[in-house]
């Protein structure tokens, strides 16, 4: 997911968990489901808030194993 953002030209990418699904894993409970887009969503907001010159990849701080 990160090398199609650069290769757009986006200055922001937030690595999501799979192209189907890219903020969050149907394949987990509700509740880590829930988690894992909270931490999506926060590693966006900090992207946001950051200064970055050209393109930029950002990882959530999650440890991804399901599906």
């Amino acid at each position: 997911m990160g090398m199609m953002g650069k290769q757009i030209g986006a200055n922001r990418v937030v690595h999501g968990t799979k192209i189907p699904h890219p903020c969050g894993d149907l394949n987990l409970m509700p509740e880590a489901d829930l988690a894992l887009r909270m931490k999506i969503v926060e590693c966006a907001l900090d992207a946001l808030q950051t200064d970055v010159h050209g393109p930029t990849i950002f990882e959530p701080d999650i440890t991804y194993s399901a599906g």
